[in-house]
């Protein structure tokens, strides 16, 4: 669907029902068009207020409507809003209040708004911490108060059933209603507001005149026309020449090329429009995307003559789920299939008869196919705006035409390509900035992209210095026998192996596998973790070393069925490379057939003299949180608080079930954690199991402290904006069944995948801003509680914060706890000595959530629930 269809598709969603506000800017008429007008042959005529009839809905209330399509569902429509505008007129603050309460037209943010008591409190902005002067990724739009987005309901009479039609004959008049317009056959959006309520125009057509009626609805707020802001922005990358991938544009006429990879590298920008504390404002970061110079044909032809037999699976595991653009019309696909029984000589129907595809490319796109032999790729893509059993649409593709975008796995796994690549994509704060200048001035300085913006009455002001932020205080880490400060960068890794472990759990029963050829390994393993154990405050007992003759997956497997026992503590298996099969296989007998902590370690990973020692005490740290034990922590002065994390794995092949995770903490200290897994359908993110989840929590809480939590506050990683009232209406109340009256809930969602950059510095000298680092006004959202954190320390790049949305707050703790709450438990993902970007109990259900769902998969789900995980 078009630019337009979607921002017309969205409006007649949100204006299903009448909005009726007190202010009369806003005031939605009912529709007056069965009117006898006595029309002469002038082009067209205004009819004031006064002399429309006021009977309509006595006249529409007495009809018997037969709901269909097209104009009888019209009627009926107008007939329902009719009756709720008589049922409303009388009181005007009754009018306010059943508007904030019912009106489907308001947006999914609002929606959240009200069916959450405690979701925007008096006080949202915090106080804690030294204030700093920091910049953003933001350019202010200024509004002209003449125009706006002016709502209008078009009639034709006699009745014209094409919509092609409709705009035919409407676009006869641009010149008197503005020149600007977004028009879907019934519904009209001008930025200008009309003279007359009312306004009609005659149109010819062959021997007969069409009526055209024109009434004014109502003016769109801002929430309701950001779409449309957005697809403005889109229309003016495209006048700049830049080509959209998914959401982001970029600039094909400046690539970077990697030349011994073959690969180009392009600029661009992704931009977002949205309504924020400060005004409305337009998010612009740097963005980059990856593109391959050979065809998908040539990596077919390289797999057929590295692996001839299982050319077929091979093709389908490295295509499928990748994202492939055709340069003839700078369009991207996502390969869905591979079609080996279809070729290029292959027929498919149009209008005027089948016709093959190597004669349509040449056909239409002067393009001759070489081989015509090759392989199709099929793109599947949902139709938008249809019911769910609508047929989606199929593209097929032709390899030779096709290139592959993006980082693909043997991409990844070259460390030094990944260098030479960062180069291009990992872009300093000063760069970040000197690309926005040059996007505010680009769009400046182009008439077409100009004249876009001032149609509809935005223009873009320079403003994005001078943001006031906060910068907390630094934290104490606490271990065993002493405390040390994490100071300004927020690191203690070299506090982390030369203090003893918060709580140790010594090693006494254990199991080290390992194949025949890596015994020099499994023996340097061995020493080491006998040198650095005991500054951690660990014993160790020797293990039972168990040397394999094959390197196969079933020694590997028959090894470990054959060994565990009750009392074994860990089982260690030195792999002699990484193989993801064998991983998976090892993961499913310790994780579902015999439950026992594990740890695969990669035997090149031991080969290394120089380093192995500092690879051997985070293995050390790793086994020791895996076999229940506490590395630090920090100071959370909460009592009788159970802190939860909840995440989602989709299959990025789109061929595997979704998997959530949630965990729970058991103690005071946070540092010990009930978990569970449940599988969903397919590219599900909304959690469907978490009231047993929950109350099973709840239950081991109980038998470890005595009693239930006061309060619970669970932080929700991955729901994207459009999920939020979803997430509030589904999500929510499946913890509040289970707390009742009894257990305070607060609920927060966490965002990572955003695209705010915060700076700090001023003038040309921009840089990262330190951990602890808080924003919780201008550039939050205008009617929601929320607030950015930045609780990394980057070197190199720009920092990403995190996006905090506090949903409910039912135990009031207000923003300054929440704030600080959220950045202490970012020290406590015990996998790294540090801070994380996000709170710690989200990541331990991230973690588990891909286990399951990348090595685990389905028939272990259920034995995963009834066990405690300590990440």
């Amino acid at each position: 669907m078009s630019g337009r269809g979607n921002l017309l598709n969205l409006f007649n969603k949100k204006t299903r029902s009448s909005e009726i506000s007190s202010s009369s800017e806003y005031y939605e008429n009912d529709s007056r068009f069965d009117i006898d007008h006595s029309t002469s042959s002038g082009e067209f005529h205004r009819l004031p207020k006064d002399n429309i009839g006021s009977d309509l809905s006595k006249t529409i209330k007495n009809m018997d409507i037969s709901v269909g399509r097209g104009r009888a569902q019209l009627m009926q429509t107008f007939k329902s809003n009719e009756t709720t505008l008589g049922e409303r007129k009388d009181d005007t603050s009754s009018i306010q209040s059943k508007d904030t309460t019912n009106d489907e037209s308001t947006s999914s943010l609002e929606n959240i708004k009200v069916h959450n008591d405690g979701f925007f409190p008096n006080v949202v902005h915090g106080s804690k911490g030294s204030s700093v002067i920091l910049s953003c990724n933001y350019i202010g739009l200024k509004t002209d108060e003449n125009k706006g987005v002016y709502q209008y309901e078009v009639r034709f009479f006699p009745a014209v059933d094409s919509v092609h039609l409709r705009i035919k004959y409407l676009n006869e008049h641009m010149d008197k209603i503005g020149g600007t317009k977004t028009f879907d056959g019934e519904r009209l959006y001008l930025p200008i507001l009309l003279e007359n309520q009312m306004t009609v125009f005659v149109s010819k057509s062959m021997d007969t005149e069409v009526e055209i009626r024109i009434l004014f609805k109502k003016k769109e707020p801002f929430k309701n026309c950001l779409h449309l802001y957005n697809i403005l922005f889109d229309r003016i990358m495209k006048t700049l020449n830049y080509v959209r991938f998914d959401r982001k544009q970029f600039d094909p006429s400046r690539p970077k090329i990697i030349p011994q990879a073959k690969l180009e590298v392009w600029p661009g920008y992704v931009t977002a429009v949205n309504e924020l504390e400060g005004g409305l404002m337009l998010c612009c970061d740097v963005s980059h995307r990856i593109l391959c110079q050979r065809t998908v044909l040539d990596m077919l032809i390289d797999i057929y003559q590295k692996n001839i037999n299982s050319f077929q699976d091979l093709v389908k595991k490295t295509l499928i789920g990748n994202i492939v653009i055709t340069r003839y019309n700078n369009r991207t696909y996502k390969i869905s299939e591979v079609c080996f029984d279809e070729s290029p000589q292959s027929t498919f129907h149009t209008k005027t008869g089948p016709i093959s595809y190597v004669q349509y490319y040449t056909k239409y796109h002067n393009i001759n196919i070489k081989d015509i032999n090759q392989p199709l790729l099929l793109s599947i893509k949902k139709a938008r705006g249809t019911p769910e059993d609508t047929e989606n649409i199929e593209f097929r593709l032709v390899p030779e035409l096709c290139y592959l975008t993006g980082l693909r796995d043997e991409i990844r796994s070259d460390n030094k390509l990944m260098r030479e690549i960062a180069t291009y994509t990992r872009v300093t704060p000063n760069q970040r900035k000197l690309a926005l200048d040059k996007f505010y001035d680009n769009v400046s300085n182009t008439p077409a992209a100009r004249e876009i913006l001032d149609r509809w009455g935005l223009a873009l002001v320079r403003n994005f210095n001078n943001l006031k932020g906060r910068q907390l205080d630094s934290e104490k880490i606490y271990f065993g026998k002493k405390v040390v400060t994490a100071g300004q960068n927020a690191e203690f890794s070299k506090d982390a192996v030369k203090n003893e472990m918060l709580e140790a759990i010594h090693l006494n029963n254990w199991i080290i596998i390992h194949y025949k050829t890596d015994l020099r390994a499994a023996i340097s393993l061995l020493d080491n973790m006998k040198q650095c154990c005991r500054p951690l405050g660990m014993n160790i007992s020797k293990p039972k070393i168990i040397s394999l003759d094959h390197d196969r997956i079933d020694a590997f497997i028959d090894a470990l069925r054959r060994n565990i026992v009750m009392e074994t503590q860990i089982i260690v298996c030195i792999c002699p490379n990484s193989r993801d099969d064998r991983y998976s296989a090892i993961k499913k007998i310790c994780c579902s057939e015999l439950p026992v902590p594990s740890q695969v370690i990669n035997a090149k990973t031991l080969c290394n003299e120089t380093k192995n020692r500092s690879v051997v005490q985070k293995i050390l740290l790793q086994m020791n949180c895996k076999m229940g034990g506490s590395l630090w922590t920090v100071k959370i002065p909460f009592k009788s608080v159970m802190i939860c994390g909840i995440d989602s794995y989709h299959d990025p092949s789109n061929r595997g079930n979704s998997v959530a995770a949630f965990v729970a903490s058991l103690n005071a200290s946070y540092t010990q954690w009930y978990s569970k897994a449940v599988i969903q359908t397919k590219s599900e993110e909304i959690v469907n199991g978490l009231t047993s989840s929950f109350e099973a929590a709840l239950n081991i809480y109980k038998k470890r402290n005595g009693s239930l939590p006061e309060s619970v506050i669970v932080y929700r990683d991955g729901v994207g904006d459009g999920q939020l009232s979803t997430c509030s209406r589904y999500e929510i109340p499946q913890f509040a069944s289970i707390c009742d009256n009894r257990i305070k809930l607060t609920f927060i969602v966490v965002q990572k995948r955003i695209n705010t950059r915060i700076f700090s510095g001023s003038a040309n000298q921009f840089d990262n801003p330190l951990p602890g680092t808080l924003v919780d006004e201008h550039i939050t959202r205008a009617h929601m509680y929320d607030f950015f954190l930045v609780s990394q320390l980057v070197r190199q790049g720009t920092v990403s914060p995190t996006h905090f949305i506090v949903l409910q707050d039912d135990a009031k703790y207000g923003p300054d706890i929440i704030q600080k709450l959220s950045y202490k438990l970012c020290f406590l993902y015990y996998n790294w000595s540090g801070t994380i970007r996000i709170p710690a109990c989200c990541m331990y259900a991230h973690k588990l959530a891909y286990l399951i769902g990348q090595s685990i998969q389905r028939n272990v789900a259920d034995s995963l629930s009834e066990k405690l995980f300590y990440l």
